[in-house]
């Protein structure tokens, strides 16, 4: 169940598609609970971190940019 204000984020079909069936054999109960689960895991990295470069740098690690 997702709290608070929500938006909406544009998702290929095809990888909502590969969503919806994560999200079902794992147990959560919609792609969105999914999804804000999996964002919230991937976001703690950056909590903490100072500055700009310093997000850029881990992005670059973790091969998210290059």
């Amino acid at each position: 169940m997702l709290f608070g204000k929500t938006t909406s984020v544009k998702i290929d079909k095809d990888v909502y598609e590969r969503l919806e069936h994560v999200a079902d054999v794992a147990g959560y109960a919609s792609v969105e609970e999914f999804v804000t689960h999996v964002l919230e895991r991937e976001l703690k990295q950056f909590e903490g971190t100072d500055g700009d470069d310093a997000i850029r740098e881990k992005l670059r690690g973790l091969g998210y940019i290059s």
